[in-house]
């Protein structure tokens, strides 16, 4: 049977069949992008309010499109800092609805215009958006349109971040593209150059770099600079020497974080090599201690085990039983049975004592852990209790076993 007419006005209804919510009634247009509209709306049977994302225009010809709009609600990234998704409604092949949680606030654009915010609020923000996206890349998902409109900031401070959608998994398999999806002034150079195939933490990295810059100053470094497009900064990097760091730091002060002279410099290097590899540093710099997975007291480290949490092979369990020093290769088959994004040989676990660490094979696809895309020629990457591991498109979790299991 035929869906009915998509009513996007205030007063719509629209059946969406998400969880326990059957339709939605809009409320009110809270912005509008390339691919769709956001709207605030409130369920018609418990008056819940949500977000429901409309996504439309997706391309029959490229499959790829669909399949991220549906990995956008697939995997919840469980964080006090990020809006949840609720999940996703096929509305046709060429329209997909998201549902997300409501969070009440303003989005940091609109305060810095308003000039409204103290010092303590603009470091507490910061803070939290550092542990947000540090919760995003623990799950190996990379945001990839930081900016402060896509930060939303409670009349408690509490902050949540928003749209994870332009990229929101890590999918050079997926799309193979060099797509620039993104906000340009905020966005790593080499995703401007090279596109999605790319992206990893440090370009998330980049973009926290220019938002502390805009929060510690007052407006962002291409404002101050009067840039007005790619060309500007084209120009600027075309200096000789080549400048190291894409922001001219020599007038920048920040009255909120002592050590940001210090720190700011490693998030905006040109090259991402030359950048903190994860938000966790930038923690520690800054003075926090980084997020540590709780551990079990019943911890028994002998046999980890890794669980399929996407994909055909959901719920699938691998037991990783090395002894200290030793090493196990696992693929296709041990992981995901028919799932083709997955190599025959893929990765490799080895043990060093109560230490697990993850090495990229050379699979076709890639493999990223704690948002970091591996490569064969790097050093094996430790990993801890519950931390994701994204193999092909297969997101995988560690954890280890219970001694009552």
């Amino acid at each position: 049977m035929a869906r009915p007419t998509l009513e996007k006005m205030v007063g719509g209804r629209i059946p969406v069949e998400i969880g326990t919510v059957a339709a939605v009634e809009l409320l009110e247009l809270l912005g509008v992008g390339g691919s769709g509209s956001a709207w605030k709306a409130e369920d018609c049977a418990t008056g819940d309010l949500y977000v429901l994302k409309i996504i439309q225009g997706i391309d029959e010809s490229q499959p790829w499109m669909a399949e991220r709009a549906r990995r956008e609600a697939e995997i919840a990234i469980h964080s006090d800092y990020i809006v949840p998704v609720v999940g996703l409604c096929e509305w046709d092949p060429r329209t997909f609805l998201i549902l997300f949680e409501y969070f009440p606030g303003k989005s940091l654009d609109k305060l810095l215009i308003a000039g409204s915010l103290t010092s303590e609020q603009k470091k507490e923000i910061f803070h939290q958006t550092l542990l947000g996206v540090s919760d995003a890349h623990r799950n190996n998902i990379i945001h990839r349109d930081l900016k402060p409109a896509n930060i939303l900031v409670g009349n408690d401070g509490r902050i949540k971040l928003l749209d994870f959608g332009v990229s929101k998994f890590k999918d050079w398999s997926l799309t193979g593209t060099r797509d620039i999806l993104g906000t340009i002034q905020y966005m790593a150079p080499e995703l401007i150059r090279d596109g999605a195939k790319v992206a990893d933490a440090r370009g998330d990295i980049y973009s926290l770099g220019q938002i502390l810059y805009e929060l510690a100053m007052g407006e962002h470094f291409w404002t101050r600079q009067g840039w007005k497009g790619l060309m500007d900064l084209v120009d600027y990097l075309k200096q000789t020497p080549m400048p190291r760091e894409v922001t001219e730091l020599r007038d920048f002060h920040c009255d909120f974080f002592t050590k940001a002279s210090h720190i700011l410099p490693g998030m905006v290097k040109v090259n991402p090599k030359e950048r903190y590899a994860s938000v966790d540093q930038v923690l520690s710099e800054l003075g926090y201690i980084p997020y540590l997975p709780e551990i079990p007291q019943d911890l028994h480290l002998r046999y980890p085990m890794l669980i399929v949490e996407s994909g055909s092979n959901r719920g699938a369990r691998t037991l990783v039983n090395i002894e200290d020093d030793g090493s196990l290769a696992f693929g296709r088959a041990e992981l995901a049975g028919a799932d083709d994004s997955i190599s025959r040989r893929h990765i490799e676990f080895s043990r060093s004592g109560d230490r697990y660490l993850v090495r990229e094979l050379g699979s076709k696809n890639g493999t990223m852990a704690r948002g970091v895309a591996l490569k064969p020629s790097d050093p094996p990457m430790e990993i801890r209790h519950g931390d994701r591991i994204k193999v092909g498109d297969v997101f995988l979790r560690l954890a280890f076993l219970h001694q009552n299991s």
